[in-house]
């Protein structure tokens, strides 16, 4: 009986061990995306209905009118930059196998679908300020 208690305990403390915790808390959530500004013209687009879905493996990007879309997420330079790359379209489960199409993509602030590094400037888990050699983008969270 000792050992089917101590299985069950060492089994409950395995699975609620495996959980994967944020590798930057304060970047990853949801965050609404308030404005960008593309730096070549310095115009700046207001949004509305439009969402960053940050994990530490994968980013959706979200609109009413813009599309969804999904692509892998990774750190690079001691956290200080959050790259996106390899953007598909989102199916239901996941991706459709699509290569996002980069004017759809612009509706969010990025310029490439294969890759996109932005610096984050600002994040203090409130507000994000990232910028990419295309654009500025500024988000809050949701």
């Amino acid at each position: 009986m000792r050992n089917i208690i101590y299985t069950t305990l060492l089994m409950l403390f395995i699975l609620t061990g495996c959980k994967k915790a944020p590798i930057n808390p304060d970047v990853e959530g949801f965050w609404k995306l308030r404005e960008f500004t593309v730096l070549s013209t310095d115009e700046t687009t207001v949004c509305s209905n439009m969402y960053y879905s940050i994990t530490r493996m994968l980013t959706e990007v979200k609109g009413s009118q813009a599309g969804t879309f999904i692509s892998r997420t990774e750190y690079r330079d001691n956290e200080t930059k959050l790259v996106l790359k390899d953007f598909k379209i989102r199916a239901s489960t996941g991706d459709s196998g699509k290569n996002a199409p980069v004017e759809g993509l612009r509706n969010y602030g990025i310029n490439s679908q294969e890759e996109t590094v932005f610096e984050i400037i600002e994040c203090n888990g409130k507000r994000m300020i990232l910028q990419s050699d295309y654009s500025r983008i500024r988000l809050e969270k949701f």
